[in-house]
């Protein structure tokens, strides 16, 4: 007869590796991914700050603004997946 705490382990066991699995995958998420598109915004940044044709700017500026919009969702994302809540 199995007991109440084998009975609790073996429950706990699939639901522990997820949740392991969870907070690997939000790391490598803010590890590689945020940081390469904060960089592709820092480096867009740079191009606008140099030129002073708006026609360049001006769409490069709406492309950081996309890159900070797509960081703030992926970083929400982020914190759910680590919360166990997605």
């Amino acid at each position: 007869m199995l007991t109440t705490s084998a009975v609790e382990g073996a429950r706990l066991g699939p639901q522990l590796a997820v949740a392991v699995e969870r907070e690997r995958i939000a790391r490598e998420l803010n590890r590689s991914t945020i940081h390469r598109l904060f960089g592709i915004g820092l480096k867009l940044q740079a191009l606008a700050a140099g030129g002073s044709d708006s026609a360049i700017s001006e769409p490069i500026d709406d492309c950081v603004h996309e890159l900070d919009l797509a960081i703030s969702e992926l970083r929400a994302l982020i914190f759910k997946l680590g919360a166990g809540n997605v």
